[in-house]
């Protein structure tokens, strides 16, 4: 009886999870004039663009490290991740910050036409900060920092999956 009603409540719980729609990650669906692409404006072997470099690989983009005749142009105008004091505590010393990312780019076709003209996308994350935790706050910090810049780069990735 007991390995029944396990049976039943995995069943009742999958058929929900099926139902409420929610599906795995998947790969962005690219336009065909952009699966061959030179990124410039941004170091494509360390930090967010490895990152920015490995997602596009993964969503079967053909980077570029020089540029060829035929290929789409993502350029990067801007990346930058800003700390900003979000509240003080009644001692007058800072309790809680936020990391706000930005990411500016612009996209140009094959063609050498500009297809999506500068814009954006951005992020936020926010935590709180103890003066006599300094070490985990900065390993915190770090890890934030590291989910905010995935968040851009998945943020990037739609963009470019909406661009037809």
């Amino acid at each position: 009886m007991k390995r029944y009603l396990v049976n039943l409540m995995m069943t009742v719980m999958f058929a929900s999870l099926v139902g409420c729609g929610f599906q795995l990650r998947s790969s962005a669906d690219l336009a065909d004039s952009l699966k061959t692409m030179y990124v410039q404006g941004i170091d494509l072997s360390r930090g967010v663009g490895k990152s920015l470099n490995r997602g596009l690989k993964f969503n079967g983009v053909n980077v570029l490290e020089s540029y060829e005749e035929g290929a789409s142009i993502l350029t990067i105008l801007e990346h930058k991740i800003d700390r900003r004091v979000l509240s003080v505590g009644g001692n007058a010393k800072v309790s809680e910050y936020e990391l706000h990312g930005v990411i500016r780019y612009q996209v140009t076709d094959d063609k050498g036409e500009v297809i999506s003209k500068a814009q954006s996308v951005e992020a936020y994350r926010d935590y709180r900060f103890d003066e006599n935790q300094v070490l985990a706050k900065a390993e915190e910090e770090e890890q934030l920092r590291d989910e905010l810049e995935q968040q851009l780069i998945q943020s990037l990735l739609r963009r470019l999956s909406a661009l037809k």
